[in-house]
């Protein structure tokens, strides 16, 4: 049917007249606060900074950690079975002894049931048990001296791995923390015996005393004709009453006497030598390094830590690691419950065993206790009736060092972020596959949970040229100074080094704690350009080459209200800031944190690198302000009690080589509040960090935080 011409008209008009529908108003941009800052790190540092921002997420924007983290859950795992485990069980040690109780210090009869943990084909690990460590002069020498010396700053930092006291955060029962602090001179000779300790592996029924014990680094001496390595339990009166070291280069001299003659290899003169043989325990020489934040079971009572005799570690209640559903794979019923009887070929079929690239959720063989796993309730000792920390408590315990362990964890406090602080925390993680700590595998670990909260947007890469945009179409070599960057997510992963190593690779540190030269240079300057494209929608202060001022670095020193002290750190301003033009400009803040022994002078060279492209007309990166604080612990008088924590004095003098002051650690505070030797003797080095923070805000134009629509 045809509609009049009228009709149709006026129902155009009626049409046209009709009110048009409201729209909305648009939706308010989402914001995101911007705190303008990044933390950073290497190795202590790394391990330090994550700490710090996976506990404090509001105070930074980002957060790189090269050359670690720690993975609470992974080191548990290397600490327990690598570090201080691969020793014979309590029943073949009993019969050793039955046999002959010296037998308990000769390789020869141990290590036929020693259990030493092996490298695990195509999982970058290295073979490790406590009598044969394995060491690396790459970044440092970290030899059985060096293991000892951080495990003690790290149990200052977090309390104590292996065991607990209530009278002290750091030494083990029985044990005065004034030992632990100040080793008596006769230690090695006169131990302190523990009476009553007892463990479910080693020491059931408190048979056995603990003791305190002596270790680190040993000369290696070898014969010039054919390298051989000098036996020093070829003499049976060794193995029972091990050698003096006064007496050891004679020895060497008699036995490859007519073997061309002895040979002391040092790691400046037979690197290969060394790195293969430098972290094995010799049992049949003297050990004069006191070790008392560690006990050994003194099976034949002969007053030391024989090869064979175990350390103590009674560090967490027993539980079986088969995951939130109770059942093990042979269990499994495929519907997240348990069989009744156990399968002959078992598989995963509840799937929920853990794999780092599969099932990063994976409760089941997670090295982590999860609540719903069964364990025993027996107490730290693991022995029922012994009324021990925890026992029938109803609860699962562990040490206090590793509860903190787990409390600063990167993997668990970034999965317990609130989704819009994950938005606004963006990690970079690296790390080489032949790390000395397996420090690589632990940024593994830990990249899992960002990449979850990710939804896998993010970027893993298997060595530097896989950045995209960053590997050079001429020479194919890694060139990371473009504006690819750009493009590149935040939030990424890079794991460096071969698979398999020539000698020369393994001498360079191919893959190892900090790497070659290349691969060294390789991770600042992957720090430096994420850092640099972090606020690609901030406010640019420009750097002209030739016009603008150069970079300024300094030392500083200012009062620490958080330490009780005066506090250095070294600074670096980039081009451009002093510029009559930049006199209101605003600059974000990289904090970025040294490695264990390193002092902040060792980083100021470093952003040079950075400062370097700032004024490149091709680039122009953005310019930062970077501070490096000082990670060395402060010194405390033993007269006054005065307190300083810098490494020089207003005269420039080494404050280490004045009377009276000592260092509260060895060598590094792992940048967390340390736990100290008593309950009065923690250190808020963490708190400092950001006690810093507020104080370059007030001293240099820095960026203010806000709530911005987008970086």
């Amino acid at each position: 049917m045809r509609l009049p011409l009228a009709a149709i008209t006026a129902a155009s008009i009626f049409v046209s007249c009709s009110p048009k529908p409201v729209e909305p108003p648009p939706p308010e941009p989402t914001k995101i606060r911007t705190t303008y800052r990044v933390l950073g790190g290497v190795s202590m540092g790394a391990i330090g900074g994550m700490a710090l921002a996976s506990s404090n997420p509001e105070k930074i924007d980002g957060v790189a950690s090269l050359g670690g983290p720690i993975d609470a859950a992974f080191f548990q795992r290397f600490i327990d079975d690598f570090v201080a485990g691969g020793f014979c069980s309590k029943e073949e040690l009993e019969t050793i002894m039955a046999q002959d109780p010296v037998r308990l210090n000769d390789p020869t009869v141990i290590d036929v049931c020693a259990t030493p943990r092996r490298a695990v084909p195509g999982k970058w690990e290295h073979p490790n048990d406590f009598n044969h460590l394995h060491i690396t002069n790459n970044g440092g020498t970290f030899d059985r001296e060096s293991y000892l010396e951080m495990m003690g700053d790290l149990m200052l930092a977090y309390g104590n791995f292996f065991t607990n006291n209530p009278d002290s955060p750091i030494a083990p029962p029985g044990i005065d923390a004034e030992v632990v602090r100040h080793p008596p001179a006769d230690i090695c000779s006169n131990p302190r015996r523990v009476q009553g300790l007892k463990n479910a592996e080693y020491n059931p029924a408190g048979t056995y005393s603990a003791i305190t014990f002596c270790d680190g680094k040993q000369r290696l001496y070898f014969c010039s004709t054919g390298k051989e390595k000098v036996n020093f339990c070829s003499d049976p009166a060794n193995v029972a009453s091990p050698l003096p070291v006064a007496r050891e280069a004679a020895f060497a001299a008699q036995y490859c006497l007519n073997k061309g003659g002895a040979v002391e290899a040092t790691k400046d003169t037979e690197i290969l030598y060394w790195l293969q043989n430098a972290g094995t325990v010799d049992p049949c020489r003297q050990r004069d390094l006191a070790a008392p934040i560690l006990l050994a079971w003194d099976y034949n009572g002969n007053g030391r830590r024989d090869y064979g005799e175990p350390i103590v570690n009674n560090s967490h209640e027993r539980w079986d690691d088969v995951g939130i559903d109770g059942c093990a794979d042979a269990f499994e019923n495929g519907s997240g419950g348990c069989n009744p009887a156990a399968s002959t070929t078992p598989t995963d079929a509840n799937r929920d065993n853990y794999d780092p690239d599969q099932n990063p959720d994976g409760t089941e063989q997670s090295w982590r206790y999860d609540l719903g796993e069964p364990f025993r309730d027996f107490g730290l000792d693991g022995v029922a009736g012994s009324v021990d920390t925890g026992e029938g408590n109803g609860v699962y315990d562990e040490v206090e060092g590793r509860k903190r362990l787990f409390a600063l964890d990167g993997r668990t406090n970034f999965k317990k972020l609130e989704p819009s602080a994950m938005a606004r925390l963006h990690v970079l993680l690296d790390g080489g596959i032949r790390d000395i700590f397996n420090l690589g595998l632990n940024a593994r670990h830990l990249f899992t949970a960002v990449k979850s909260a990710r939804q896998g947007l993010v970027g893993e890469y298997r060595n530097f040229t896989d950045i995209p945009g960053m590997k050079d179409r001429v020479t194919g070599n890694f060139n990371p100074w473009n504006r690819s960057w750009k493009s590149v997510p935040k939030d990424l992963i890079t794991l460096y080094g071969n698979e398999t190593r020539t000698d020369a690779e393994v001498i360079a540190g191919a893959g190892d704690h900090v790497g070659t030269a290349g691969e060294a240079a390789s991770r600042f300057q992957i720090v430096f350009n994420w850092v640099a494209y972090m606020w690609p929608n901030a406010p640019k202060p420009q750097a002209v080459f030739g016009e603008s001022t150069a970079a300024d670095y300094r030392t500083e020193t200012y009062q620490s209200t958080a330490l009780g002290a005066k506090w250095e750190y070294a600074i670096a301003l980039p081009p451009g800031y002093g510029d009559a033009a930049n006199a209101q400009a605003r600059y974000p803040v990289a904090y970025l944190l040294h490695g264990y022994g390193m002092d902040p002078s060792d980083f100021v060279a470093a952003a040079i690198i950075a400062n370097n492209f700032v004024v490149d007309p091709a680039l122009q990166l953005r310019p930062v302000i970077y501070v490096f604080p000082n990670g060395r612990c402060c010194f405390v008088n033993s007269v006054t009690g005065a307190r300083d924590c810098r490494n020089t004095d207003d005269t420039g003098m080494n404050i280490d080589r004045l009377p009276n002051w000592e260092r509260e650690c060895n060598s590094g505070t792992f940048w967390v509040n340390r736990k100290g030797y008593s309950s009065t003797d923690g250190t808020p080095y963490g708190d400092a960090l950001f006690e810093l923070m507020g104080h370059i805000d007030t001293q240099y134009r820095t960026l203010p935080a806000a709530e911005v629509e987008a970086r």
